[in-house]
């Protein structure tokens, strides 16, 4: 074969298999997205399960202690969040009629600093009303049934998914040892004290990525509650604690909590103060974080280039949707370790990696 054809054929066969390698992810959704959420989760309770192992602890014992240490500190927090969304719906008609009126304001507003006339604002309303009869009850009562039993599958769905989610952590935890030497053995001898080095940094990373994350939301949901409870929001708990979890979503996280925060204000609080108060919230808590809490609680721990921290993110998005994007930074970091060490790697590794352009086997030699 010339060189001319391999230049050609060599490019093809590589878009070819990126192409049917991201089509099989998407496909295989339903079966990834519990299993790397697991294995993200497990890399985070390994040093716990060790740490108990070391103390005589069995292991069948030890992993689920781990396993019950993870479930109570979501638990707690998922519980704290749905209490407060209790008491946001027990306000709800209090809620619907300033909802109104805050329209209605909108509305005249726009009619008159706009071009827009009431015609064009009210056709929503009148499209609304012909779902309805005189009373309000919608006409066609299957309605509720079908909106029941969508419900119920979402609900059903979602907790036998977080099930699949435990076993696999359960399963990830205990057999880790296992596992590991499963991996080391598709190398020599010689090998494998190095592979073991680039097994353990890599899920490092994401342990201590994910554990950074996780203290930083902590620090985020105190300085959103201080902000909002001094703007005067109500229910500043509630987007306090939704703000942060948002956070865990690069990117965009903050800036949908940002949008959540205002919209709870424009049907709550209401008035200018509160949203300019909002907003001096959100900028100065993301100025501590980017600036002084990130560098301090992350540090060197996440050695990735931005610029493939937003491509990451994209990609996950597009890959899994919003889990995507949850996962694509520590999956991404481990990809990153993986090619700063192996030598047929080390252009993507120079290439993705902010930091050294050798990897630490180059430094040695």
């Amino acid at each position: 074969m010339t060189n001319g054809k391999k230049i050609l054929l060599y490019p093809a066969l590589t878009l070819i298999a990126v192409y049917f390698l991201f089509t099989g992810l998407v496909k295989a959704e339903s079966f990834l997205v519990p299993l790397i959420t697991a294995m993200v989760l497990a890399f985070l309770m390994f040093p716990i399960a060790n740490r108990l192992e070391k103390w005589g602890i069995p292991r069948v014992l030890a992993t689920i202690a781990s396993l019950l240490i993870l479930i109570i500190v979501i638990g707690t927090y998922v519980t704290i969040i749905f209490s407060q969304i209790k008491g946001f719906a027990d306000d709800w008609e209090e809620i619907q009629v300033r909802l109104e009126e805050t329209i209605d304001e909108i509305s005249e507003y726009l009619i008159e600093n706009t071009p827009l006339e009431k015609e064009h604002l009210n056709i929503y309303t009148r499209d609304d009303d012909k779902n309805r009869q005189d009373d309000g009850i919608p006409q066609n009562p299957g309605n509720h049934r079908r909106q029941a039993l969508t419900m119920m599958g979402a609900l059903f769905g979602f907790l036998t998914q977080t099930l699949i989610i435990i076993v696999y952590i359960f399963l990830i935890i205990h057999f880790r040892h296992r596992f590991r030497e499963f991996i080391l053995r598709f190398f020599p001898q010689k090998k494998r004290e190095e592979v073991a080095g680039i097994i353990s940094t890599s899920s490092s990373v994401s342990r201590r990525y994910l554990a950074g994350k996780l203290l930083l939301m902590v620090f985020l949901t105190i300085l959103y509650f201080t902000g909002l409870i001094i703007s005067g929001l109500e229910n500043a708990l509630l987007i306090s604690l939704l703000a942060a979890a948002l956070s865990i979503i690069p990117v965009v996280g903050n800036f949908i909590g940002y949008c959540l925060a205002l919209a709870v204000s424009l049907v709550t609080t209401g008035g200018m103060g509160a949203l300019i108060g909002i907003t001096l919230t959100f900028a100065i808590a993301q100025i501590i974080d980017t600036y002084i809490l990130q560098p301090i609680v992350l540090g060197p721990k996440l050695d990735v280039h931005p610029f493939f921290i937003i491509l990451s993110v994209i990609l996950g998005y597009e890959i899994w949707g919003i889990m995507g994007m949850v996962l694509s930074i520590p999956v991404f970091a481990m990809i990153t370790v993986v090619c700063r060490h192996v030598p047929a790697l080390h252009p993507f590794g120079y290439l993705f990696s902010k930091g050294s352009v050798d990897s630490p086997r180059d430094k040695q030699e």
